[in-house]
C-alpha cells in the first residue's frame, strides 16, 4: 500500500484542502473496519439479503480513499458469493480482503 502517495493525490484532487482529506481518512478509520466485519459475518451466515448494502459501503469507502485493488476484491468475492458460493470455498478470498483492508487501515493510522 502506498498510502503517502495516495494522499498527496487526494490532497490534490481536493484542491490543497488537507483537512478534508484528514477527515475521510477518520472516517474511513472509523467505519471500514466495522463494514469489513459486517460483510464477513454475512459471508458466514449465506446472508445474501443484507449483503448488497453492505458490500457497496464498503467499496465505496475503498473508491474514496483510492483503493482499486482491494475495492477489486471485494467485487470479486461479491460476485462468487452471489452465485451461492459456500463461505468454506471462499475464505482465501475472505482472509485476504480481511487482510488487505486492516493493512489500510494501519497504514492510514501512521499519516
Amino acid at each position: 500500500m502506498e498510502s503517502p502517495r495516495r494522499l498527496n493525490h487526494l490532497v490534490e484532487v481536493f484542491q490543497g484542502n488537507k483537512p478534508l482529506v484528514q477527515g475521510l481518512v477518520v472516517l474511513f478509520l472509523e467505519h471500514t473496519p466495522g463494514l469489513l466485519d459486517e460483510l464477513v459475518a454475512i459471508i458466514r451466515a449465506g446472508n445474501l439479503r443484507d449483503f448488497h448494502g453492505v458490500a457497496f459501503r464498503l467499496k465505496s469507502n475503498l473508491r474514496v480513499l483510492g483503493y482499486p485493488e482491494i475495492r477489486d476484491q471485494v467485487e470479486a468475492l461479491s460476485g462468487s458469493f452471489r452465485q451461492g458460493v459456500p463461505y468454506e470455498k471462499l475464505e482465501r478470498e475472505v482472509t485476504e480482503l480481511e487482510d488487505a483492508v486492516r493493512d489500510a487501515c494501519l497504514h492510514l493510522s501512521h499519516q
